[in-house]
């Protein structure tokens, strides 16, 4: 890296090292040896980012009132862009999604006039944001980064093993355990730029910043999945939108503030000058999967006024772009930009959703689950599985659980918060069901209350709840059981039930379920 005197450096302006050429040459190279390997016999994926949570419909909104100086390229005018995003975790070999990552957000703004600055893209009419979940990098440089890729991609795992046992990198591994986080729920997270970009002038630098909306609301499945941040992001958004506050944060000073030097935190204020609103949809189809991983984003397919900066920025032009290109020929895919549609958002809709202030217990109780594939869409499962009517052609008898007979609605009708139903079992048995969640064709919540069976000596209260998920295009429906216990005997007791009896009738009528809405009968 070139050096310079402090006194020299100016704001925006970039110093490029001599052997940087060299050194992304040989990251090029490594990298294709690397996918070469991984993907010989199959479809190539990503070389980072390579787990996609989800590529989703969102709108782009740029704030009303921007003071002048902040109307630059995109954010020029009050405008709302369609726009792709795209959710991921970074690392090259898929891993469970409860192991920390960095998790990634690619936002691809549709309808940007103007030429933008790779040549082969240069009359498209998209602009690409590239942020990840760590405000700053783990490496200096580029040079520092290639030792650390160089190791990671060996074929011998005792190479890195060897390199990070050097003190000189401790620095390095240090930073590296910080950028990786732990996440719930791709939604809730923010996203920095980590690197940065001009902001019109030469002079002017920003680094991007995205914050969650306090006022967003997430529904969290399970943190358990392999995959459940997709899962989790399809629950929310059955019935939620997701917003996020797009701020830029300008180089105000150039020692403190570095153009070249991205493992060091910008000081500098935020200022907001974009909503990022994702708005309620069903995304995790096959159809809209692949799309999501045929689509490509590079920092650089960027309008002149944002153009990337720094040693990184300078590698990713290239690496991407022979990358995304190698990726799409050897899959033999037409690499091809989104373009602007009227009917983009035709498809989007928020599901009414009923909840009313009443949470299912997560301590002091019992909790079973049970899970079924059926090949039906999320409406016709949600509504078998939710209709009395339907009740008793699943739910039947198995060992000393009797069938259901029917229903009766005492407080209704059984698709609102607050409505009650009574169950009808053989041996005139019976329970009371409120509903407390209904939130169509995503999960809904009840709470049992006044048995008349067995059950009614060991607990007085249970709650039951079913999701419903689409995987590979099918519908996974889960149903789960939390019963509270009165005392240490009976949770004992309820235990062995639970274990021995109850949790084999669930996954049976689920079976059932499955049978008769996939026979039709």
């Amino acid at each position: 890296m070139t050096k310079l005197p402090t006194n020299h450096l100016k704001l925006g302006q970039e110093y490029i090292a001599a052997d940087e050429d060299a050194i992304i040459n040989e990251m090029i190279q490594e990298m294709q040896a690397q996918m070469d390997k991984l993907y010989a016999d199959k479809k190539m994926l990503r070389q980072i980012h390579t787990k996609m949570h989800g590529c989703v419909k969102a709108k782009f909104i740029i704030e009303p009132n921007l003071d002048a100086k902040y109307k630059v390229g995109v954010f020029k005018e009050p405008k709302t862009y369609a726009s792709w995003v795209r959710f991921s975790n970074s690392q090259t070999q898929p891993k469970a999604d409860k192991k920390k990552d960095i998790r990634g957000i690619a936002i691809k703004l549709m309808g940007v006039p103007g030429e933008k600055i790779l040549n082969d893209k240069r009359h498209e009419t998209t602009h690409d944001f590239l942020l990840m979940s760590s405000e700053t990098f783990f490496s200096k440089n580029i040079k520092e980064f290639r030792g650390t890729l160089k190791a990671s991609i060996s074929k011998s795992k005792l190479k890195l093993a060897v390199y990070f046992l050097n003190p000189k990198h401790w620095s390095i591994l240090k930073r590296l355990m910080k950028t990786f986080v732990k996440c719930n729920n791709p939604l809730s997270i923010p996203y920095w730029s980590t690197q940065p970009y001009r902001f019109g002038q030469k002079n002017k630098a920003v680094k991007y910043f995205l914050k969650p909306s306090a006022n967003n609301k997430y529904i969290n499945e399970n943190i358990k999945e392999p995959d459940y941040l997709k899962i989790n992001m399809a629950q929310t958004l059955n019935n939620h939108a997701a917003k996020f506050d797009f701020y830029v944060q300008f180089q105000t000073d150039v020692t403190s503030m570095p153009i070249e030097n991205p493992t060091v935190p910008w000081t500098s204020e935020f200022v907001k000058l974009a909503t990022l609103e994702i708005v309620p949809q069903q995304f995790d189809t096959n159809q809209q999967i692949k799309f999501g991983e045929d689509l490509s984003f590079n920092s650089w397919h960027a309008l002149p006024e944002h153009r990337p900066l720094g040693s990184f920025n300078r590698a990713r032009k290239r690496v991407y772009e022979y990358m995304s290109a190698y990726r799409h020929n050897k899959n033999d895919i037409l690499e091809a930009e989104p373009k602007e549609d009227p009917s983009f958002f035709k498809d989007t809709y928020k599901h009414k959703a009923h909840t009313i202030p009443q949470e299912i217990p997560k301590k002091k109780i019992l909790k079973r689950a049970a899970h079924v594939l059926v090949n039906c869409s999320k409406p016709i499962a949600f509504n078998f599985i939710s209709s009395n009517n339907e009740l008793p052609n699943w739910l039947k008898k198995h060992a000393t659980i009797p069938a259901v007979i029917n229903t009766e609605v005492i407080k209704g009708p059984y698709n609102q918060i607050g409505a009650k139903r009574k169950v009808f079992f053989d041996h005139k048995q019976s329970t009371i069901e409120e509903l407390i969640s209904y939130n169509p064709y995503a999960n809904y919540a009840y709470k049992i209350t006044e048995f008349n069976n067995s059950i009614k000596h060991f607990s007085k209260v249970a709650y039951g709840q079913l999701w419903f998920d689409t995987i590979d295009d099918k519908t996974r429906i889960t149903w789960e059981y939390s019963f509270t216990y009165k005392n240490i005997f009976a949770r004992i007791i309820l235990s062995i039930i639970l274990t021995v009896v109850f949790k084999k009738f669930m996954q049976l009528s689920l079976k059932h379920a499955k049978e008769y809405i996939e026979n039709g009968d």
